[in-house]
């Protein structure tokens, strides 16, 4: 009965206890440089943040990235980007994006920068597919 008992409590304490002293292998310790990445180092957009005249100090803002479902058939309404700079890019289906006059489809990975000058408005034109987009901007913090 002893060494049932021993078995039972203390052989899982010996076990972990030979795990723990076990030296990690190459996969648990970081490279020194940069391994297996693909695409570029080159932004995707830069915006510059001076023309939005953004009022208060940088700690009155933050860097917000979301992602945004458009149903189909369904609609971004119109809105501009003066004081609200940020890139965007399509991960899932495609969109029309009307600026002014002009319109233009956008796809899955296509990718823009909203600056202080953009206004437009996306419709998903597809009557089956959803589509998706990848935003990051910088908004003021909310109080």
């Amino acid at each position: 009965m002893m060494f049932r008992t021993f078995s039972v409590f203390v052989a899982p304490l010996c076990a972990s206890a030979l795990l723990l002293a076990a030296p990690a292998s190459a996969a648990d310790t970081p490279p020194e440089k940069a391994v297996g990445l693909t695409g570029t180092t080159d932004a995707v957009g830069r915006v510059d943040l001076a023309p939005h005249n953004l009022p208060g100090t940088p700690g009155d803002y933050e860097l917000r990235a979301r992602t945004i479902g458009i149903a189909p058939g369904g609609a971004i309404p119109g809105h501009p980007h003066a004081g609200r700079p940020g890139i965007a890019r399509v991960t899932k289906g495609s969109l029309i994006e009307y600026r002014g006059a002009a319109e233009r489809t956008v796809q899955v990975g296509d990718a823009w920068y909203e600056n202080a000058d953009t206004v437009h408005w996306f419709r998903n034109p597809s009557s089956t597919e959803a589509a998706e987009l990848w935003v990051v901007d910088v908004v003021p913090k909310k109080k």
